[in-house]
């Protein structure tokens, strides 16, 4: 049987008891982490700093742009480029271990 790893956070989908209850019936392994640690979260170090880099010196005339653009970025990407994001995890995750909790900035 294959397992399942989620990467559990305190956002309120993540928590509410229907969220909780599927998980269990799904008999998945959460990875729990601290409450914010916006240096362990996968979008923010992985994800966001490489649409920051795509939207880099964009001007939009309206959010209806901004959506689209976005839109078209996530689009583009492969499902090797989600894969390299959750890979690095655990490297990121012994970095902070080793600095004992200490913010790191990529």
């Amino acid at each position: 049987m294959k397992v399942v790893l989620f990467h559990q956070d305190n956002a309120r989908p993540h928590v509410s008891m229907m969220t909780v209850w599927t998980l269990y019936k799904l008999e998945w392994d959460l990875i729990e982490r601290p409450p914010y640690s916006p240096d362990m979260t996968p979008s923010d170090f992985y994800l966001f700093s490489h649409l920051q880099l795509h939207l880099d010196g964009a001007i939009f005339n309206s959010n209806e742009e901004v959506v689209n653009e976005v839109d078209l970025f996530l689009d583009s990407r492969t499902p090797q480029f989600f894969s390299e994001g959750i890979e690095k995890l655990p490297k990121r995750w012994q970095t902070i271990v080793d600095l004992i909790g200490d913010y790191y900035s990529h």
